[in-house]
C-alpha cells in the first residue's frame, strides 16, 4: 500500500499452489494445462503459471473494484486497473495517472483481502496519506481493516 507499512512477500516454494486462499498440492500432467481437484491441482507441466494467474487477476480483481467503488459515497475518479508482481507493496494508487495497481500475489489469497486493499488504495483517492481521516474512511468501507492488515503480516 502506498506510504504504507512495507512487507516483504514470501515466494511460493513451487511444492503447493495458492488460488483464492487454497492451498493446493500440484500434481504434474500432460493431458489439461489447469485443473482443480479437491486438494489438488493437475497443471501441465509447461504452463506458464503466472500467466495464468494474470489472466484470472484480470478477472477477478476488476469484478472486485467495480463491486467496492460502487459502495463509495464520495465522488471518485473510476482508477484504470494494473496487475503486477510485487515484493514489498500490496497495492499501490498512483493519485496523479488515476492508477490502482494490485500485487499479483494477492490472487493467492482469500479475497477478502484482495478487498481490503481495494477500499485501501481507493481511499487514497480522496486523503493520500495515512491520516486519522483516512484510516476513518477505510472503516467505513471495511471495518475490520486491523484485523485483516494484522493477518496480512503474520502471513508474511
Amino acid at each position: 500500500m502506498a506510504n504504507g507499512i512495507i512487507q516483504k512477500i514470501k515466494n511460493n516454494n513451487n511444492s503447493d499452489f495458492h488460488f483464492l486462499g487454497n492451498r493446493y498440492d500440484i500434481i504434474y500432467t500432460e493431458y489439461c494445462d489447469i485443473s482443480f481437484g479437491e486438494n489438488k491441482v493437475f497443471l501441465n507441466k509447461n504452463i506458464d503459471v503466472d500467466k495464468w494467474y494474470k489472466k484470472q487477476a484480470k478477472i477477478i480483481f476488476k469484478k472486485h473494484l467495480d463491486e467496492i467503488y460502487k459502495t463509495f459515497s464520495r465522488k471518485i475518479v473510476y482508477p484504470e486497473l494494473r496487475i503486477r508482481k510485487m515484493t514489498t507493496r500490496w497495492g499501490v494508487c498512483n493519485k496523479k495517472n488515476k492508477t490502482i495497481t494490485l500485487n499479483l500475489e494477492l490472487i493467492k489469497k482469500d479475497i477478502k483481502y484482495l478487498d481490503y486493499v481495494i477500499v485501501h488504495e481507493l481511499c487514497h483517492f480522496i486523503h493520500f496519506d495515512h491520516s486519522k481521516e483516512f484510516w476513518n474512511l477505510v472503516s467505513k468501507y471495511c471495518p475490520n481493516y486491523k484485523q485483516l492488515r494484522k493477518e496480512m503480516r503474520d502471513d508474511n
